[in-house]
């Protein structure tokens, strides 16, 4: 369009100058006077003309031309905002991966410390607000799954294998109250049973008021309820409430795992036998 408009003013100017000529090349035959006079007044009046046609069009072209300018600029802005918007996903599909290796790498060196067959479960569905505090796994009776099999990750019990299914498993979490594990502290071997008490903490019941429990202590499994391997960790007691006429302490313990946050975890025969040398101090 701009050089359409350019070709337009050439041609004007072009005319208008030829016309000029021809007009003031025929008044050569005439009387010097009259040629005078009406030269003197055909190029005066002729000129402003002239200019303005280029002005007009000059300015048109400028015009045309800054349009054409900004509307190129737009497609610019939005190629390039596109192209902002994909190297961010990509950083973020990069991120998401190393994040998952790094999960990934840890559970392996988890793994290597359990002596005894492990299946490895991606968490596909978890339900931690209905009446049971569950997680829906993509491993099954196929797979070699079976009920009452202690599930873990890198940091410590996640729960049990509750119900199964051809291709998946249902997995109770160690803080339903359904759920109920033998426990140790273990800075003085002092006994309890962890057991579920809402969405993110557990109670170690049945410790006599009288034993030397304190908030910080490691709470891991005894290995003596015939489920749970002995030496896996449990949680650190957050919280100690003694009541003079109570028999029994009551012990709050916040879980190693964050359980809402799960992804990647390990199904473990009942028989494994977890070194103590994996328990973290």
């Amino acid at each position: 369009m701009t050089d359409w408009m350019r070709r337009l003013r050439g041609a004007i100017i072009i005319v208008v100058f030829f016309s000029v000529f021809f007009y003031v090349l025929s008044l050569n035959f005439r009387p010097p006077a009259r040629m005078d006079l009406v030269q003197r007044f055909f190029i005066e009046s002729l000129t402003p003309v002239v200019k303005f046609v280029g002005n007009v069009t000059s300015g048109l072209e400028d015009l045309l031309a800054q349009y054409f300018w900004l509307h190129n600029l737009r497609d610019e802005n939005q190629t390039l905002k596109n192209q902002i918007a994909d190297l961010q996903q990509k950083v973020t599909e990069y991120r998401e991966a190393y994040i998952e290796n790094m999960r990934l790498r840890r559970l392996l060196d988890f793994k290597a410390t359990i002596e005894a067959e492990t299946v490895p479960a991606q968490v596909v569905l978890h339900d931690l607000t209905g009446w049971f505090q569950t997680l829906i796994v993509d491993k099954g009776f196929r797979d070699g799954i079976g009920p009452d099999m202690p599930v873990v990750n890198d940091e410590g019990i996640v729960g049990r294998v509750l119900d199964v299914s051809d291709r998946y498993s249902r997995i109770l979490l160690i803080t339903d109250p359904g759920s109920s594990v033998d426990a140790i502290v273990q800075r003085n071997r002092v006994r309890g049973i962890l057991s579920g008490k809402d969405g993110n903490s557990c109670l170690l019941k049945y410790v006599r008021s009288n034993l030397d429990v304190q908030v910080g202590d490691l709470i891991t499994t005894s290995g003596k309820d015939g489920v749970f391997p002995k030496g896996l960790r449990l949680g650190v007691v957050q919280g100690i409430f003694k009541d003079p006429v109570d028999l029994f302490q009551r012990i709050e313990v916040k879980p190693m795992v964050r359980l809402s946050a799960l992804e990647e975890l390990l199904i473990i025969n009942r028989q494994a036998n977890v070194p103590e040398k994996m328990v973290g101090n």
